[in-house]
């Protein structure tokens, strides 16, 4: 399983900038681009999970703030079958309320204390213990991140001018430096979001594939 650690050691390579001294980007700056570049692929690509919870007898509301940031509220089956039992969960009408955090069940059924699944997307996780991103995406993602790190540098921290280096006695042109890295950036994070859509477009007929 990759990681935080591991992710910008890649991205260090794909950026031919070694760690060192001469190095151009400290590990915050990569780190901020990986960052970056697993939001955008979590807009496209999110984090699928599902989870079992113990209703409350009596009551429509399931509360899900434990689920940690919730993109969207997938699914909704209850009751779900008790283990060794067959069957396919019904799949009530359900509401999400973001701001309580809940998800209360609408149908004419009240929960009895039966447990519901509860299937959501949300954000991807990289840190120093490990990945949600996919081992297979990780190369997508750090193309992203490429770009996102190039986009940084050319941002000046200070003016860039035209001027006469006295002692090589030759004329300095550093105003095209931003430029240059500004379109690097550019063609790096338009293949970056060509890639991830077309990848998004595929994983979607597939899911729908599947269903029918």
């Amino acid at each position: 399983m990759s990681t935080l650690t591991t992710l910008r050691a890649a991205l260090r390579l794909d950026l031919n900038d070694p760690v060192g001294t001469s190095a151009r980007w400290t590990d915050a700056d990569l780190d901020r681009a990986i960052g970056r570049a697993v939001s955008a692929y979590a807009e496209i690509l999110p984090r699928v999970q599902s989870v079992v919870l113990t209703t409350t007898a009596g009551s429509r509301i399931v509360p899900v703030t434990s689920l940690g940031t919730i993109t969207t509220i997938l699914s909704v089956e209850w009751p779900v079958p008790l283990a060794g039992v067959t069957g396919v969960a019904p799949r009530p009408p359900w509401r999400h309320d973001e701001e309580a955090g809940s998800v209360t069940i609408v149908g004419p059924e009240v929960p009895a204390g039966e447990p519901v699944r509860i299937r959501w997307s949300g954000p991807h996780v990289v840190d120093g213990s490990g990945s949600t991103i996919p081992e297979g995406d990780e190369a997508l993602v750090i193309l992203g991140a490429a770009g996102h790190a190039c986009l940084a540098y050319g941002t000046p921290a200070s003016d860039n001018f035209r001027y006469t280096d006295g002692e090589a006695g030759a004329a300095v042109d550093d105003t095209a430096i931003g430029p240059e890295w500004r379109n690097r950036a550019d063609e790096l994070l338009a293949r970056f979001d060509r890639d991830l859509r077309r990848l998004g477009g595929l994983r979607s007929r597939s899911v729908r594939a599947r269903v029918k």
